[in-house]
């Protein structure tokens, strides 16, 4: 029997024969600049920043409230960029990792897909597998 083989790509998915192990889905090729469409193909925005998901982050229940200092004020402000998200939508995206979208049609706003919410990246377009109604604001 021949070992398996494995090998890293330029965008850190590792393959064995052939076969892709990437275990963050497709969230993981996304590269900020990027377009954006919905599950319609309506154009949403560009990609402002992506962050991988940590499915053990600590919620922020029993801490300070967020814009309060501390470590939890600290997390919540790198997440939304200092944006009022709920506690809930934000523990969320931060346990499954998220999109930050510009949109294209307000100046200052974002939009945040979960990677759940990525479908595809192809051509460096990310298409997501929902309406742009149905991304946190």
């Amino acid at each position: 029997m021949e070992p398996l083989v494995e090998a890293f790509t330029d965008k850190g998915v590792t393959m064995t024969e052939g076969i892709s192990h990437d275990t963050q889905g497709p969230i993981a090729q996304v590269r900020e600049g990027m377009k954006v469409v919905d599950a319609d193909g309506d154009e949403v925005g560009k990609v402002a920043s992506v962050r991988m998901g940590d499915p053990e982050a600590v919620t922020a229940q029993g801490e300070e409230p967020p814009g309060e200092g501390g470590i939890i004020g600290a997390v919540a402000t790198a997440v939304t960029g200092g944006e009022s998200l709920p506690e809930q939508a934000r523990e969320e995206l931060e346990r499954l990792g998220y999109v930050r979208i510009d949109r294209h049609k307000l100046v200052g706003r974002h939009l945040y897909a979960s990677s759940s919410q990525v479908a595809r990246v192809a051509d460096d377009v990310v298409h997501l597998g929902v309406r742009e109604a149905e991304l946190v604001r």
